[in-house]
């Protein structure tokens, strides 16, 4: 970085000592003109090939004041229709067209440098604006990711006291259920340890939900993803077939817990489930879906949509939502389209550049 501030102060001051030259170098031009005019012009009588310097000086007197040139277009215009008439003794058409040509090409020369000066000026006034809106974005950008961090910190740390004092809670209620007999005093403690297991589920909520979007997207082998739900199905009443082909998605790294929502759903609303399908779809416009099937009671058709929101549902109400926010981070989108009585059908629509099949796909980083 120093080593770049000091080339750029050495062609700041190269620019700086040029600019200081360019009135002697205009005047070294003119004189030059001058001679031309009296020696060749006046003097040897030659009339067309000196004014062809004229247009040097004009053009460069232009790229350095812009319009101001016509002033020395006028000059040597001038001089040469002056020179015309001492030596012919009246005004020559030709030295009047030359004269005009001067002017025109001292107009449009300086009007062109004028014009890019403008828009240069515009862009640098831009390029500066833009910079101090980039040093505030970049200074809000740490400002919140240093925020972010004590929020998670904080949240962690508070997290973390609240599940210890509700375990303790949970292991009270029990010691009380083990020394109470009043089956109406026993009900109580039952709907109190239901009340104290919920709490303890809202509060992995707000650890899964808190940790999503937090890692970076990558590529993730849905056949490897789904084998883990294995273990949630660890009784063996249950099938799980997978039917991928080699399917791999560009997904947030939580796409695990929205497969183990999905199960939990199914072993939680299904009833009677005993087969459970993933597999996927072609779907419209280059996209494909990733289908997980199951044989229980399915959803009825008021509650397609309901079942995404936020605390329906007769448990926390919270995976299938998790579930949704989750494949939102990358532009996956969810929907449910079983029958009811033949099982849920749960469509997770994955875009075009999105997925790819194991060896035909873009690298590993899109």
């Amino acid at each position: 970085m120093e080593e770049q501030n000091d080339l750029s102060r050495v062609r700041d001051s190269r620019w700086k000592f040029l600019g200081s030259l360019k009135p002697y170098a205009l005047g070294s031009l003119i004189v030059t003109g001058l001679f031309f005019e009296l020696f060749i012009h006046y003097y040897l009588k030659i009339s067309i090939v000196y004014t062809h310097f004229y247009y040097l000086i004009i053009v460069i007197a232009g790229l350095w004041y812009g319009r101001r040139a016509v002033w020395v277009a006028l000059f040597f215009g001038g001089l040469q229709v002056i020179v015309s008439w001492v030596i012919a003794g009246y005004i020559a058409p030709d030295s009047l067209l030359r004269a005009l040509m001067l002017g025109i090409v001292a107009f449009v020369v300086g009007s062109i440098v004028e014009m890019m000066n403008s828009y240069y000026r515009i862009l640098e006034t831009q390029n500066r604006a833009l910079k101090e809106v980039n040093e505030r974005l970049a200074a809000s950008e740490d400002a919140f990711g240093t925020a972010n961090k004590k929020l998670n910190l904080l949240s962690s740390i508070t997290r973390h006291d609240i599940r210890n004092q509700l375990m303790a809670l949970i292991t009270f209620l029990e010691l009380t259920r083990m020394k109470v007999t009043d089956p109406e005093v026993l009900r109580y403690i039952e709907k109190e340890q239901d009340a104290a297991e919920a709490i303890r589920r809202q509060i992995e909520f707000t650890k899964n939900y808190e940790e999503i979007g937090v890692r970076a997207p990558q590529w993730q082998d849905v056949t490897l993803v789904a084998e883990q739900l294995q273990s949630r199905l660890s009784t063996g009443e249950i099938t799980l077939t997978l039917a991928l082909d080699g399917l791999e998605v560009y997904a947030d790294p939580l796409l695990g817990k929205v497969f183990e929502n999905l199960v939990d759903n199914s072993l939680l609303h299904g009833k009677r489930v005993r087969n459970i399908t993933l597999s996927p779809m072609q779907y419209g416009r280059g996209d494909i879906a990733i289908v997980y099937e199951d044989d229980g009671v399915g959803v009825h058709e008021e509650e397609k949509e309901r079942i995404f929101e936020k605390g329906f549902g007769k448990n926390t109400g919270l995976g299938l939502f998790l579930s949704r926010e989750i494949l939102a981070i990358t532009g996956f989108a969810m929907k449910e389209s079983g029958s009811y009585g033949k099982g849920v059908r749960f469509e997770i629509v994955v875009p075009k550049g999105k997925y790819r099949f194991s060896g035909t796909g873009p690298g590993r980083n899109p």
